[in-house]
């Protein structure tokens, strides 16, 4: 049976469960923030509940669950919440810090797939972090302050720094991990260096300004080139006033929360052409954010970045099929954003994805960035290390967010182990595969160093391949986008 623990945290005293292996703690509020308002520190002198897990940020599904488990059970705008796991409160551990990923539009750290449990049976501390997403996170207007949902999280790891002691971890040996728009997050966080707008060097929260107070990040398939610039973010804010029927930000926050999710569906379907299925976006609002994440200069903290080998094939129902001359031009344009704009490389590339639009495309937006990322860190003299998950699923291969269920130990939830073809003979191959990521994690988080029981400590900055077999050294993604740098044919 579940037995009631209570911790005494700066914020207040909070109440969990113990289930004889790990106490979770759900729902525990951050900050608090009104609707599109900064965050600001949450406080309560009565015990907090926290033996539920708590709700959602507020978000429409609308198509973006493409994988399974995706959908949460409820959701509220008081979100600024965290999920804990702590093998016990007692001590001090390293810190998992999950930040999910969802087209910066859906997710949940509450999801059963993002319980912490076989993370924690590590010996480090998992804490899931919800952040306002959608118009709520991300609206550029007037009188909002800019990349909202960046600040809820610069405010959660203030929060950690202060009160992670009291679950059993440790201020100094925060490391943060996140999957797609999460890792997106935690790039364009590791770029600021800011006060984050409250004057003087200091938040509410009690911290100085300055470099993110992380002990370092696992970057998993984000796309840290996507950053919008100002005048689009402010052209898609204008395209959600209108679609709200608002003109000012005090009607948009009389509106009720059904029609501003419905402004914000209208809004995307208007950017599509324009912007692309991700306008509501952090974007450069030379406050926080001066530039795209990938060529910022990051803390010097060791970082685990890497893709999924066919990150689009998850979308590839999505990509249309286009004549060849109008695919390299729509790839030429894609190209000129990471400064290539040699045709003939273009080509080149093109050819070494075998004319497959969506292979290019998941160079584009993934494996080259992160790859030039992971480049820039490692030039200014910090520890890169590098992997591809590669294992291949029935229908989708090594698609995007395939990578997830393996992190986390959660084959058996929902439908992951036939989607993932992780089932009948394969199964105890992918278990396996699965305690690998977990071990490397996790020794990421406690020593800086990812480390499994088949390749032991991993090599920096060499390629290390997790899938069915245990590799190491460069693959076929690896030299397509050599290909796309000029660097080989």
């Amino acid at each position: 049976m579940p037995i009631d623990v209570t911790v005494d945290t700066a914020s207040g005293p909070v109440v969990g469960t113990r289930d004889g292996v790990v106490t979770r703690f759900g729902g525990v509020p951050y900050a608090r923030a009104e609707r599109w308002g900064a965050p600001e520190p949450a406080s309560w002198s009565a015990p907090l509940d926290a033996t539920r897990p708590g709700g959602a940020p507020p978000q429409t599904i609308g198509g973006l669950d493409l994988v399974p488990g995706m959908i949460p059970t409820t959701q509220t705008e008081a979100c600024l919440t965290a999920e804990i796991c702590t093998p016990d409160p007692a001590g001090s551990r390293a810190v998992l810090v999950w930040v999910p990923g969802g087209s910066y539009r859906i997710g949940a750290a509450s999801l059963p797939l993002y319980d912490g449990a076989h993370l924690a049976a590590h010996g480090v501390v998992v804490v899931g972090l919800n952040y306002r997403l959608g118009a709520l996170g991300w609206l550029a207007a007037d009188g909002v302050p800019s990349n909202l949902a960046l600040r809820d999280l610069r405010a959660a790891i203030e929060w950690l720094r202060a009160d992670v002691a009291a679950f059993g971890g440790d201020p100094d040996r925060i490391v943060l991990m996140g999957e797609s728009a999460g890792s997106g997050c935690i790039a364009h966080l590791l770029a600021t260096a800011s006060p984050f707008g409250h004057g003087a060097g200091a938040s509410p929260f009690g911290h100085g300004a300055g470099d993110l107070p992380v002990a370092g990040a696992i970057l998993q398939s984000g796309a840290p080139a996507g950053t919008l610039d100002a005048a689009t973010a402010a052209w898609v804010g204008e395209q959600f006033l209108d679609a709200a029927g608002a003109t000012s930000l005090d009607e948009l926050r009389a509106l009720s929360l059904d029609a501003l999710l419905g402004a914000q569906e209208q809004t995307v379907e208007a950017a599509l052409a324009k912007v692309g299925m991700m306008p509501f976006h952090p974007w450069v609002d030379d406050e926080l954010l001066t530039g795209p994440a990938y060529r910022a200069d990051f803390p010097a903290v060791p970082l685990v970045v890497g893709t999924t080998a066919h990150e689009m094939e998850l979308f590839r129902d999505q990509v249309p099929t286009l004549p060849r001359d109008v695919a390299l031009e729509f790839l030429a344009g894609k190209a000129a954003g990471l400064g290539i704009t040699d045709a003939a490389r273009v080509l080149a590339a093109f050819d070494a994805c075998e004319g497959d639009l969506v292979e290019a495309v998941a160079d584009l937006e993934l494996h080259l960035p992160n790859e030039l990322l992971a480049r820039a860190h490692a030039a200014r003299g910090n520890t890169v290390f590098r992997y591809r998950f590669n294992w291949e699923a029935p229908v989708r291969r090594a698609c995007h967010a395939l990578d997830l269920p393996f992190t986390f130990g959660g084959l058996d939830v929902s439908t992951w182990r036939e989607f993932a073809g992780a089932d009948g003979p394969r199964a105890a191959g992918a278990d396996a595969l699965s305690l690998r990521m977990q071990q490397a994690w996790t020794s990421f988080a406690g020593a800086g160093v990812p480390s499994d029981d088949t390749i032991g400590s991993w090599p920096e900055g060499v390629l290390v391949g997790l899938g069915a077999d245990a590799t190491v050294g460069d693959d076929a993604v690896a030299a397509r986008v050599r290909v796309w740098l000029g660097e080989g044919s």
